[in-house]
């Protein structure tokens, strides 16, 4: 066995992060505000923030190991369309509708998490690249390279995870230069904050601000890709589907229970 973390490991690892991110977001406000309860610290969603570059890791690192990409993307693809389904119900039984107009829309409807469909379009971004690198219908690739990555851009964390997976799928293999490229993209995105709040009305606290527009913080995610030996770990179909079934019935409990608080 190497040392460091294998993949079933570190997913472990971003789950709890990753619950613990949700409960902040779900929960905070509600049980504060009609509960009486303290707020839990703001740094929370700064230190949770890798979770989703390191999903995305481990997505793109399988797609070079896995033994049939047309069955991973089918399973991302109906994990994505199952949790869009949920999420529609969710939304109707507990009248989400739009704000302006107090009806529902299509909006209101699909609201909610689904990271699912982000990483089914991503790796169908990476297969359309790696089909371009490989000479493989180079033209119809490079369209639909282009058309994926540009809708990656409209779904949940698309516009953070594009630049992370062009850097994670063009130093494949590289680590040292995959931790650069996710540092710099990240150096970005804190640049970006920084504008925002000294070009804002600066209401709030640069502290504040920064947990809040945290995305700039994955670059903790370099550390866990460092850590990561390259191998898959316990496999069994409990550790191959824990979390397509731990992510949406985890989200859609939280919904349920802060409507429950909220009157």
């Amino acid at each position: 066995m190497k040392k460091g973390l294998n993949s079933y490991q570190l997913k472990l690892i971003a789950l709890c992060f990753m619950i613990l991110d949700h409960l902040y977001s779900y929960l905070n406000w509600p049980m504060h505000e009609y509960l009486n309860w303290p707020l839990w610290p703001q740094w929370i969603p700064v230190i949770t923030r890798f979770v989703s570059p390191l999903f995305l890791y481990l997505m793109i690192d399988g797609f070079y190991h896995t033994r049939s990409r047309q069955k991973f993307l089918a399973r991302l693809s109906a994990v994505a369309l199952i949790m869009l389904g949920g999420n529609v119900i969710l939304n109707y039984v507990f009248h989400n509708v739009d704000q302006a107009t107090g009806k529902y829309t299509f909006r209101s409807l699909i609201n909610g998490h689904n990271i699912f469909l982000t990483l089914a379009v991503l790796f169908a971004f990476v297969w359309c690249l790696e089909n371009v690198k490989q000479r493989k219908k180079v033209i119809l690739n490079v369209v639909l390279a282009f058309l994926t990555g540009a809708f990656s851009l409209f779904l949940e964390g698309g516009f953070e995870l594009l630049p992370v997976t062009l850097v994670v799928w063009f130093f494949h293999e590289r680590k040292a230069l995959q931790c650069v490229g996710i540092c710099v993209w990240s150096g970005l995105l804190l640049g970006k904050a920084l504008l925002s709040y000294y070009t804002g009305s600066m209401v709030t606290s640069l502290y504040t601000d920064l947990c809040f527009d945290n995305e700039w913080a994955m670059f903790v995610v370099i550390f866990f890709i460092l850590l990561y030996n390259g191998e898959r770990g316990k496999n069994t179909k409990f550790t191959k589907y824990m979390f397509y079934v731990i992510y949406p019935l985890h989200l859609w409990i939280l919904e349920i229970v802060r409507n429950l608080i909220i009157p």
